[in-house]
Formats: structure tokens, C-alpha cells, sequence
């Protein structure tokens, strides 16, 4: 079945081609808004939506963040800091964007997103997951970083974690001041991944890796923690996680790879 392979086909040359244009147009906006920072009393205002809704779904949830962020930053002027931050974070959202993710919030140096809103095929959700994990990891290392060193900047290492299940997804707050917030153990499950994660790491709970293709799986290593106190509620056996090994290839050749698949 076309929906059982392996891989999609949205890691290709024509998305990776756009990153260097937006890094480019984003570091001459930045430019003028550093320029034009100003003081200010008030939040901006945001969006009126209906609240107290809420949505039940399964879902992936990944935390994308930025590791020793505080303590690298503080010997670098603010600037610096607000244009890296301006030019990583909106290129994770990008890449969340088109796996059809959406951002549940940012979290100052990182995102917590929200994949799967569109379809109810768990293979399909730990999929376009897995994938946005593989982009995000690529584009850090090579587009980011070279712009980065280009610009004398130092590169910040990075964190994800991902795990899956059903979440509770709602709005909460009063009218004018509120948020979109997630509620469900995938959530606090992939959220403490996250900080088990070694440096440009992906790590996954097996809730996640029992959806993915057994191709998938292969890149898998089940990992251990004395801080991982997670287990099956009936059962109480362990439930584990897994480190993910598998990067994406520059677009160009990833095409070719999969191309060769038996699968495709």
C-alpha cells in the first residue's frame, strides 16, 4: 500500500533549495528590527479564539531546543542572541509547517510541536514525525551552522524529543490572554526525552518506534536513564525508549536512495 513506505517524498531539492533564500531574506530583516527595537510597557495582543474547547487525538509531540543555551548566550551581546534565536526557530517551524505539524508554543530557545492533526493513521503520524525530526537535524547541521560560522557566531548544539499517543489538545486562559496547551503522558513523555537527548540527538518513546516502518526501526537503539521512571500503567512493565541514528542525505541523493527502495 503507497501509505506503508518508509518514507514520504517531502524531503527533496526543491524544499532544501528555499532555506538559503529565507536565511538570507530573514538575516536582512533581522538586521532592521534589531535596528528598530524600541521600549516598550505591553504584550502584543493575541489572536481572540474560542476557549475552554477541546480536541482529543492521537498524535505525535516533538520538543525541539536549543542545549546550554543560557550558558553560551551569556557571554554574547543581546543582538546576537535575538538574531540567532530569529533564525533558528523559524526554520524548525518551517519544517514543522511541512509535515503538516503545528506549533503548540515556543519555548524562548526551542519549540514544542504538535503532528498529526490531519490524519488518524498512526504509521502516517510517526512518519511525517520521524521525518520532521531528520529535517530539522539536517538543516541545523549544515544550512544553520554554515551561516552561523559565516557570521562568526557560535553554533548551538540541540535537543529532540518525540513520542505519540492520545492527547487532549486545548485552549486555555481568558480572553486576551490565552494559549494552546497539550495534555497527555505522550506529552510529558516526549517533553523528558528531550532532556535525555544527547548533543544533535533524536530520542523517541516506544510508543513512537512501535508505529514506525521496521526499516525505521532498525535505526533505533534502546537506551536507558536512572531518571526514566516511565511504565505501563496495567502491566507495570517498563516502557522504553529508543536513540534514532538515521539522517537524511542531501535532497539530491536522498531522492536517489529512496528511489532504489524496493519499497517506492
Amino acid at each position: 500500500m503507497n501509505n506503508r513506505k518508509p518514507f514520504s517524498l517531502k524531503w527533496v531539492p526543491g524544499f532544501y533549495k528555499t532555506i538559503p533564500n529565507r536565511l538570507k531574506m530573514q538575516n536582512v530583516l533581522l538586521r532592521a528590527r534589531i535596528r528598530n527595537i524600541t521600549d516598550g510597557l505591553t504584550m502584543p495582543e493575541i489572536t481572540n479564539v474560542p476557549i475552554g474547547s477541546g480536541k482529543r487525538m492521537e498524535a505525535a509531540i516533538l520538543f525541539f531546543d536549543l542545549k546550554d543555551f543560557t550558558s553560551i548566550t551569556s557571554k554574547l551581546k543581546n543582538e546576537q542572541v535575538l538574531h540567532m534565536l530569529n533564525t533558528i526557530i523559524p526554520q524548525m517551524m518551517h519544517v514543522v509547517k511541512r509535515w503538516r505539524g503545528e506549533i503548540e508554543k515556543n519555548t524562548g530557545d526551542g519549540i514544542m510541536a504538535i503532528i498529526g492533526t490531519e490524519t488518524r493513521d498512526s504509521f502516517l503520524i510517526a512518519r511525517d514525525a520521524i521525518e520532521t525530526a531528520m529535517a530539522m537535524r539536517y538543516i541545523m547541521l549544515n544550512a544553520i551552522q554554515a551561516n552561523f560560522i559565516e557570521k562568526g557566531i557560535p553554533f548551538l548544539n540541540f535537543r529532540i524529543g518525540i513520542d505519540m499517543g492520545e492527547v487532549l489538545i486545548s485552549r486555555i486562559g481568558i480572553d486576551g490572554t490565552n494559549h494552546l496547551v497539550v495534555i497527555g503522558d505522550a506529552a510529558n513523555r516526549a517533553s523528558k526525552l528531550q532532556g535525555f537527548a544527547p548533543s544533535n540527538g533524536i530520542v523517541l518513546g516506544e510508543n513512537m518506534y512501535s508505529n514506525l516502518h521496521s526499516l525505521l526501526q532498525g535505526y533505533c537503539n534502546e537506551e536507558k536513564h536512572e531518571d526514566w521512571k516511565w511504565s505501563y500503567t496495567q502491566s507495570e512493565k517498563p516502557y522504553r525508549f529508543f536513540s534514532f541514528n538515521l539522517d537524511f542525505a542531501e535532497p539530491s541523493e536522498w531522492v536517489k536512495i529512496i528511489a532504489r527502495l524496493r519499497y517506492l
